[in-house]
């Protein structure tokens, strides 16, 4: 199962590159970036390739799309000749949105969320939602996950058959279109596996 798990990561490495120029997450591993288990890195994500050994993740870490993170400053490069450096930490079950930007010298605590499109550039609390730019606090991730439970069972779901993971058709698609006019529903997906 493991051989198959392998391939199936090498290609989807090499698809990567080709899309989007991603380098493989075993790059950056062999390079000193270090992960825990059941980390989903989505597509376009870049992790600073000359410094990737100060960067850290825990367990049950998703990164979404296009998100940078730096563990380098070099603003003061020309004046001073020196680049500031600095670690970054990521803890156990945190969720990092689209297009977010992780700079240096930040630890993410566990069970926090942080928005698409946020620049972190301090430390997030154990189990905060942060969101803007400069990222700040707008929230507690239990209080989120409650109101999206609630949501859950109060609009519905659609199975994974309604996804780009199951059989969505061309009639599914309609019912979607026709149906998401009146809001939000939710519908299942795979999880990601190590490396996605």
């Amino acid at each position: 199962m493991q051989f198959l798990r392998n391939i199936k990561s090498f290609f989807i490495d090499c698809s990567r590159f080709i899309q989007y120029g991603d380098l493989p997450t075993s790059f950056y591993i062999k390079k000193g970036m270090r992960i825990g288990t059941n980390f989903c890195r989505q597509s376009d994500t870049k992790f600073d390739i000359t410094n990737c050994f100060l960067i850290s993740f825990g367990n049950d870490v998703t990164i979404a799309n296009r998100v940078l993170f730096l563990a380098h400053d070099d603003t003061p490069l020309e004046d001073t000749g020196y680049r500031k450096i600095g670690k970054i930490t990521v803890g156990n079950n945190v969720f990092i949105g689209a297009g977010a930007i992780v700079l240096l010298n930040v630890h993410i605590g566990d069970n926090s969320i942080v928005a698409a499109g946020s620049v972190v550039s301090k430390d997030v609390p154990e189990g905060t939602i942060v969101a803007g730019v400069p990222a700040k606090p707008i929230g507690r991730t239990v209080d989120f996950l409650s109101k999206w439970k609630k949501q859950i069972d109060e609009y519905g779901v659609y199975n994974l058959d309604y996804s780009v993971y199951g059989k969505l058709t061309k009639d599914k698609i309609k019912q979607l279109q026709t149906e998401l006019n009146d809001g939000v529903r939710f519908v299942k997906i795979r999880k990601f596996s190590k490396g996605e």
